[in-house]
């Protein structure tokens, strides 16, 4: 927690019982060395010797000359002891005509007024943490061979495959708020679902969209549907403008040039081109039909039919991958067509949208 870190970053390092005893503060407002004793289970010295040591640190105070009526001595009554009303040297008892004062009631300083020193100093460890960064960066940049460094803050050259995919797992890993995608062949990772499922399972938003030849491959499509179970948005649309991914609004990965989606990438970062990337993903998720995903209580081939039509395959291809013919696929799509009262194609994948077969 904050309060732990504050204070255990500082060099005078507060005791744990100096810290349960400001944390039961701040919980039951103003109370006696006793209540806060009986609250946190502690002998009333400790607790006492915790708040003296709190007072020098200004995380807690004691007004002076309060009365609550508890009958017991200030003093030695803030260790539970209670008053006689007597003088040390046995001099007449004036109980009756005078008050005992009562038990003192420490308060905590509240916690922003009391941390306050903590944060700054933590602000001023982060702007130089991010001086260093800067340092570090422009010493990259000018061994790159950059004319001016300046420029590299903005936009950078990454080449090589490896480099590549290096890049996208290290700017996936420090996802945190979301994720964009536009996806089109080639791809770097050829073989596995992707490294989106770690970012889908941290909570991070995914939204993809894949163009529709890519989900005519039955692998991708296997591949996309999983990711779609794990909780990312998918759409599919045809004539995306270029592969682009976007990560918190910070950083921007996309080819160098087309025909070098392998070889060759920029890296935005925060500037007027990286606000165009996003409103380009935006426009091309406005546009996309949702990714077809299998519903458990539809009949499978009307479902596996309706995928393949949305994926826009072909009578043939669709043949191919049902393993009948041509004339069968067509048969099929006309009684579905008919099923679902669509005049053409186009109106039997928006009726299944509708009815959430798709």
């Amino acid at each position: 927690m904050l309060i732990e870190e504050a204070w255990t970053s500082d060099q005078d390092e507060v005791s744990g019982a100096e810290e349960a005893v400001y944390v039961e503060l701040c919980h039951l407002g103003p109370a006696t060395v006793a209540q806060l004793a009986l609250a946190l289970d502690m002998p009333p010295t400790v607790v006492l010797q915790a708040l003296v040591g709190l007072r020098a640190r200004a995380l807690v105070r004691r007004p002076g000359g309060r009365r609550d009526g508890d009958g017991a001595q200030g003093g030695a009554a803030d260790q539970g002891g209670s008053g006689t009303g007597r003088d040390s040297g046995g001099g007449s008892d004036d109980s009756g005509s005078r008050c005992a004062p009562a038990p003192a009631r420490w308060t905590a300083t509240a916690p922003d007024v009391a941390l306050q020193q903590f944060l700054r100093d933590r602000e001023d460890e982060t702007r130089k943490l991010r001086a260093g960064i800067t340092r570090l960066l422009d010493g990259y940049h000018r061994s790159r061979g950059l004319r001016d460094p300046s420029l590299g803050d903005l936009v950078e050259v990454v080449t090589g495959r490896d480099a590549i995919e290096h890049l996208w797992l290290t700017l996936l890993d420090g996802a945190r708020e979301q994720v964009d995608i536009l996806d089109k062949p080639p791809f770097v990772q050829l073989d596995s679902v992707g490294p989106e499922l770690p970012v889908l399972a941290r909570g991070v938003p995914v939204r993809s969209v894949y163009e529709r030849a890519t989900l005519l491959q039955p692998e991708k499509l296997e591949q996309v549907r999983e990711l779609v179970a794990a909780g990312e948005q998918a759409g599919t649309a045809v004539g995306l403008p270029f592969k682009l991914a976007l990560v918190d609004s910070r950083w921007a990965l996309l080819p160098l040039a087309p025909g070098t989606e392998l070889s060759g990438a920029l890296v935005v970062r925060p500037s007027p081109l990286l606000d165009a990337l996003q409103q380009t993903f935006e426009a091309q998720w406005a546009r996309a039909m949702p990714v077809p995903t299998p519903d458990p209580q539809s009949d499978d081939s009307q479902v596996e039919l309706l995928t393949l039509l949305a994926a826009g395959m072909t009578d043939e291809g669709i043949a191919r991958r049902l393993g009948v013919s041509a004339r069968t696929v067509q048969r099929r799509v006309s009684a579905l067509m008919g099923g679902l009262g669509a005049s053409n194609r186009f109106q039997a994948g928006v009726q299944a949208n509708r009815r959430g077969l798709l």
